[in-house]
């Protein structure tokens, strides 16, 4: 069975598409780390730019070193999480898509 085959009927199809656009794709992060506080993590671009991320984000952001496509970054979180691989997938295109807006990852 293809992993689209084990996807369709877990989430939806436009997900499943926007998936397969970029689950090859290797992302890479942008900026640096300046520290962390309770369940906020900061990640500065510029001394001007400076993001609060969720410690989900914070988790992608983290993954996103260049080396490891989407696709192994959704079975990372899935494994580390235990949380099933098709439940990981839009969450991860949520945050990938907020991240690559303000510069934070590219491809």
């Amino acid at each position: 069975m293809s992993e689209d085959e084990m996807l369709k009927g877990k989430i939806d199809d436009s997900i499943i598409e926007k998936y397969n656009d970029i689950r090859e794709a290797k992302p890479k992060r942008r900026g640096e780390f300046l520290g962390a506080e309770r369940d906020k993590f900061y990640v500065a671009l510029s001394e001007e730019e400076v993001y609060e991320l969720s410690p989900l984000a914070y988790y992608v952001w983290s993954l996103c070193d260049g080396d490891h496509t989407v696709r192994e970054i959704a079975l990372d979180i899935s494994n580390n999480a235990d949380v099933p691989y098709h439940e990981v997938i839009e969450p991860l295109l949520i945050v990938l898509e907020q991240m690559g807006k303000v510069g934070l990852i590219g491809y």
